[in-house]
């Protein structure tokens, strides 16, 4: 079977934990997909007059898919991303402004869970009742990437086709150049920017399911932001004096220009918590992590494409 022919589908669910029928409609281009699935293997070692090993029993199933996507809109300004449910089970919310935008950030409430299938070349790989995290790169000259890992709580495989009538987003995906990133107002000069969605996903146990488990569930967030400015002198930007201060700094950069397909990305209060020195093509640079703390509910960060 071919990598290649690969396609990948995300369905929000009807009701938690239960699969739903993939259509067409919610493929979408996706690139280095891997499906992993997981069984607990209960060894049973009774006490015996000989050392041979007695058979396992099956129990607990999970699942684990990561995939890429090109962080691109639609070249429609309002319509959703292409893959928006995947985004809205990370917990993350969506809103659409007719004409005008579609804007993504956190969501603490009503996030849900998706099915998954993975076709490839003659099988099908799907799990259910999945929720997952996600990461975001930017680097410079490149589109963006974003990297998602899921959860599901059963998976099954079997033979069968692929999608048929597959339409795909054929946007390309803006470089990050000419981006009027900042920092706390400073315009740094860096080759990298990172957003890390931060979910803990759990599975929900439950014995009455055959998998053992009703549903992957997110159980907290901790949103951080990676970069790496070329040092400067204090006078012109003190980055380890605002880690120790604690400062919150808002964060900005945008991708792109063109209708649909601009996209602004900020945060309103970062935080350091890591800050160290390294060397780039013999430059001196900080590597800088910082947390993205709340600003007034579920706004930790934003993208929004118009």
């Amino acid at each position: 079977m071919l990598i290649r022919k690969t396609q990948v589908a995300v369905e929000i669910e009807a009701t938690e934990g239960t699969a739903e029928t993939l259509e067409a409609a919610d493929a979408f281009l996706a690139s280095n997909v891997d499906f992993q699935p997981a069984i607990e293997m209960n060894e049973r070692d009774p006490l015996r007059s000989n050392l041979p090993p007695w058979a396992s029993v099956p129990g607990k199933r999970q699942a684990t898919v990561t995939f890429d996507v090109d962080l691109a809109g639609t070249g429609t300004a309002g319509d959703p991303l292409p893959f928006a449910d995947a985004l809205k089970a990370c917990g993350v919310s969506e809103t659409l402004v007719a004409d005008t935008s579609a804007t993504y950030k956190p969501a603490s409430d009503s996030v849900p869970s998706v099915t998954i299938g993975v076709y490839m070349d003659g099988k099908i790989y799907k799990t259910w009742g999945a929720r997952g995290t996600f990461r975001l790169d930017l680097a410079n000259g490149k589109p963006g990437v974003i990297h998602f890992t899921f959860t599901g709580a059963d998976w099954s495989e079997e033979d069968g086709s692929m999608l048929s009538g597959v339409s795909y987003n054929t946007t390309l995906p803006p470089v990050l150049l000419s981006a009027n990133f900042s920092i706390d107002a400073y315009a740094a000069l860096i080759d990298s920017l990172s957003l890390d969605a931060g979910n803990e996903v759990v599975l929900r146990p439950d014995i009455n399911k055959p998998s053992g488990h009703r549903s992957a569930l997110i159980s907290s967030r901790r949103p951080t932001v990676s970069f790496d400015p070329e040092n400067v002198l204090v006078a012109t930007h003190d980055f380890l004096g605002n880690w120790k201060s604690g400062a919150l700094m808002a964060l900005s950069a945008t991708l792109g220009s063109d209708t649909g397909n601009t996209i602004a990305i900020s945060a309103p209060k970062i935080q350091y918590q890591e800050a160290g020195l390294a060397d780039r093509a013999g430059l001196s640079i900080f590597e800088l992590t910082g947390l993205c703390t709340v600003d007034s509910g579920d706004d930790e960060w934003q993208i929004q494409i118009t």
